[in-house]
């Protein structure tokens, strides 16, 4: 085994020992309880207070630990949450889109060169059928594998390991392929927000305000868009 060989070996492995970290540590310490509707009810005050006085700086920690967190493989849905709550639709979509898409590319940069055997022996039986249709097209398939449903983020951007896809098409697709979901799921979220500034109770009808129903609308018809695709194209 060549040294280049062994330095790979080491930086994955070192990889794998922080993600596993990072995940122990984010249920250890019970991170994930600042995500949940009792506590954002609960604190509302505080959390708006704090965003309204430091509103750039949670923006700017928010956007570089989002690319941190989507190269660790995190899931996207806590991120949505909270830059949906207390960073607004219009700014917490912006930061969301580009910070999933530069983490999501740098995922991929790093497992195509470190992890390409790992992926390939647990991925690509699995999803064979999408390694010999990507080549006809590569960058308008993998956008339209970005908005299907039924995959989980993290395996999403590192499916393009299996096929090697140019770096430029990767990052394009995954920015306008994930744009729609995540401006509506943020859209969701702040919606609630704004019912939860307005003192509204937090019960079904607040579905139905205006300000959560038509994302929640959109959802719905993006998830029937979405199922079409996937019929047509991925079975």
């Amino acid at each position: 085994m060549n040294r280049l060989s062994k330095i790979k070996i080491f930086l994955g492995l070192m990889y794998l020992m922080v993600v596993t970290s990072v995940v122990i540590a984010f249920f250890y310490f019970g991170a994930n309880t600042f995500l949940s509707p009792s506590y954002l009810i609960e604190n509302k005050n505080y959390i708006f207070g704090l965003r309204d006085q430091n509103l750039i700086l949670i923006g700017s920690v928010y956007f570089f630990f989002a690319i941190i967190w989507v190269f660790l493989m995190g899931f996207g849905t806590p991120l949505i949450i909270f830059a949906g709550f207390a960073l607004g639709t219009v700014l917490g979509s912006v930061l969301s889109i580009f910070s999933f898409t530069i983490g999501a590319t740098l995922l991929y940069c790093f497992a195509n060169h470190y992890f390409k055997d790992l992926v390939e022996k647990y991925l690509g039986n699995k999803y064979s059928k999408l390694k010999n249709n990507i080549n006809e097209n590569e960058l308008s398939y993998f956008f339209s594998l970005r908005v299907v449903p039924g995959i989980p983020f993290p395996i999403k951007n590192l499916l393009p390991v299996l096929f090697n896809m140019k770096v430029k098409n990767y990052f394009l697709a995954t920015l306008f392929g994930e744009a729609v979901p995540i401006i509506i799921s943020v859209s969701i979220f702040s919606g609630i927000s704004s019912a939860f500034q307005s003192n509204k109770d937090f019960s079904l009808n607040l579905l139905f305000a205006p300000e959560i129903f038509s994302p929640l609308l959109a959802l719905a018809l993006m998830s029937l868009v979405a199922n079409y695709i996937k019929k047509k194209y991925f079975n």
